[in-house]
């Protein structure tokens, strides 16, 4: 049962229990690539509805003028 616990015990140590950065061990480099990936994709997307709400915002304030 001893064998048991240390591969349980080695495999919760790699885990990842929450995706916020501070809780992410970071010098493990598969876990660098693919939260660098994930929160590289949240911002593109972020950065993109940050741009359309500037640009409907900018077109409603345009079509109000003219009316």
């Amino acid at each position: 049962m001893s064998w048991l616990n240390e591969f349980l015990c080695a495999g919760l140590k790699r885990s990842v229990s929450s995706i916020l950065p501070w809780d992410i061990p970071w010098y493990d480099t598969s876990h660098v690539v693919f939260f660098g990936a994930l929160y590289g994709a949240l911002a593109l997307i972020g950065l993109g509805l940050v741009a359309a709400l500037a640009i409907t915002v900018s077109r409603m304030g345009k079509e109000e003028e003219h009316h």
